[in-house]
């Protein structure tokens, strides 16, 4: 879905906004009244973090390392709750001061510093439970014990009226993910979201006033203006940004969640409510024995469809006067015929955008000596796509007399007409010639609102069942966007032409486990959404064989 990865690529900005809040508080200390947590990090328990990376390193087949590391941290553990977890927050008191307090659960703080004295240095007492450490380096710490946490800071300032509970700080973090880290946009102060914002515009100002072309600029202008104004949305409205990540071992997974939630009431809360699971007309993409699958839908904003529209009217621009300039073309008869081609695509693609809708998917299929790809999605007018291709061909066909040529209206499947070519693969290597085929087939399908494209072996017939699992799943409901990938047709694929060792392990290795996928997936969740990175067990054990092979090599 289009709008949930433009959100995405807009959280760089407010790590931005986050970085010149805490450069501004660095340059002048003040004290004032506390304020809301900009910054939250968690930790979880000691023993919930080597429980996991015992799983984790069982599971790539390197267990001794992860005793070994439990073993080793064992001295410095002994003197911490184990049950509980550890968390650092930062607030801005006001717009020139940062507050930076950590906060380590404690059974014995005394003998946690004798074991870490080689590291840090004896500490120095203040006086009022206040102790300080690493005082000969050029950053000291000032710890302070208050009910089984044992609170640090870099000033001594900050000590003062600590929580009496900062596990509430963390929000269910540590609950959720062995580590996380949020940054809470909305605690940004104003003043400094607004000075981060303005230096934005004016950085944009001034690359399109460096546009010599004015036509450039104010394609520029238009386009770039409209991102922006997400991006400023994202700044102001954005509540917070979470990156957690999270050992499953029941589950027998790893992942990493990117999460983003928008400040209740605000527009970017409206457009968050809509992304949601809900049906797809092009589902059958998600085939259970594809090496690669994706799928993606959902509806577009105004904003995109805005932005999207400009940059189909620039390349339309741009197209024109490349067909007017180019030499192959020998004739007005000949120009004008590619334009119109060009002109019917660029409308279909128009009319397609403004309809704010996406729904699309691909998927890659192989085995042993062949490979299938297939790919397809929504679009406003496949016929008129049908028309402008057939003309399109037409005129290759009269440009080229080594055009392979195209059978239209073949057949028809599920109301999607296809339309088949054989391509000739003589100049490549026997390899791709067997893989692929010689020659290699080739089927466009279009439907009424459809348009596929499907090529490799049996292309056909791949097509086909896209179509058929499609109208069975049709009311099934999806996530809004998911890639995913299997690793076991991918290495026994590469295994059928490759002996390497590391990848006959890593093969050998994912045959042992269930789940072989790495994915990524969006997901709706309150006022927001989740983009989750998950590796199976299967991955793990794979990247494990391949490195002890290595290893042995």
């Amino acid at each position: 879905m289009r709008t949930i990865w433009k959100r995405c690529g807009a959280i760089l900005a407010s790590v931005t906004l986050a970085a010149a809040a805490v450069g501004a508080s660095l340059a002048q200390p003040a004290y004032g009244q506390e304020g809301k947590p900009v910054l939250v990090a968690s930790l979880a328990s000691s023993d919930e973090i080597l429980s996991d990376i015992l799983y984790l390193t069982e599971a790539a087949g390197v267990g001794d390392f992860g005793r070994f590391a439990a073993l080793m941290a064992s001295p410095f553990t002994a003197s911490l709750d184990k049950a509980r977890p550890t968390g650092v927050y930062a607030t801005l008191v006001d717009e020139s001061d940062v507050r930076v307090l950590s906060f380590v659960p404690v059974k014995d703080l005394k003998m946690l510093l004798m074991t870490l004295e080689q590291q840090i240095g004896k500490p120095q007492d203040l006086g009022g439970g206040v102790l300080r450490v690493a005082g000969d380096r050029p950053q000291a710490m000032y710890i302070k014990e208050a009910n089984g946490w044992a609170f640090v800071a870099n000033r001594q300032e900050d000590l003062k009226d600590l929580p009496k509970d900062p596990i509430a700080i963390l929000d269910g973090l540590d609950k959720k993910y062995t580590m996380a880290v949020r940054l809470n946009v909305r605690n940004v102060p104003v003043v400094l979201r607004e000075m981060a914002i303005s230096e934005l515009r004016r950085g944009f100002q001034d690359r399109v006033a460096q546009e010599l072309q004015e036509k450039q600029a104010e394609m520029m202008r238009k386009a770039g203006g409209t991102l922006l104004k997400s991006v400023v949305q994202f700044v102001e409205e954005t509540d917070h940004v979470t990156v957690g990540w999270e050992v499953d071992k029941a589950g027998k997974r790893t992942y990493l969640d990117v999460n983003v939630t928008a400040q209740e009431g605000t527009d970017l809360a409206e457009q968050m409510a809509s992304i949601q699971h809900s049906t797809s007309a092009f589902a059958g993409f998600l085939l259970p024995d594809a090496a690669l699958t994706l799928h993606a839908h959902g509806q577009s904003s105004e904003a995109d469809i805005e932005q999207v529209a400009t940059m189909l009217a620039q390349l339309r621009e741009q197209a024109m006067q490349g067909i007017d300039r180019d030499g192959k073309l020998a004739n007005k008869d000949e120009r004008q015929t590619a334009k119109t081609v060009v002109n019917e695509l660029l409308d279909v693609a128009d009319a397609t955008v403004k309809a704010g809708k996406m729904d699309l998917g691909a998927a890659l299929l192989v085995q042993p000596g062949s490979l299938g790809f297939v790919a397809g999605g929504f679009v406003a007018d496949g016929e008129k796509l049908a028309d402008a291709v057939k003309k399109l061909a037409g005129l290759a066909a009269r440009k080229d007399p080594n055009f392979p040529g195209m059978s239209f209206d073949a057949e028809t499947h599920e109301g999607v007409t296809f339309h088949t070519a054989k391509i000739p693969l003589r100049k490549a290597n026997e390899q791709v010639r067997t893989i692929l085929g010689d020659p290699m087939e080739l089927v466009i399908g279009t439907g009424k609102q459809s348009v596929y494209v499907a090529f490799g072996k049996e292309p056909s017939r791949l097509l086909k069942s896209v179509l058929d699992a499609s109208a069975a799943d049709s009311d099934k409901k999806l996530p809004p966007s998911q890639l995913r990938v299997s690793l076991s047709p991918i290495l026994t694929f590469v295994a059928a032409t490759d002996s390497n060792p590391q990848v006959l392990a890593a093969l050998e290795a994912v045959k042992q486990a269930n789940n072989d996928a790495v994915s990524v997936t969006a997901l709706p969740i309150q006022d927001g959404f989740t983009v989750r990175l998950e590796l199976g067990e299967g991955v793990i054990k794979a990247i494990g064989a391949a490195g002890k092979s290595a290893q042995q090599r």
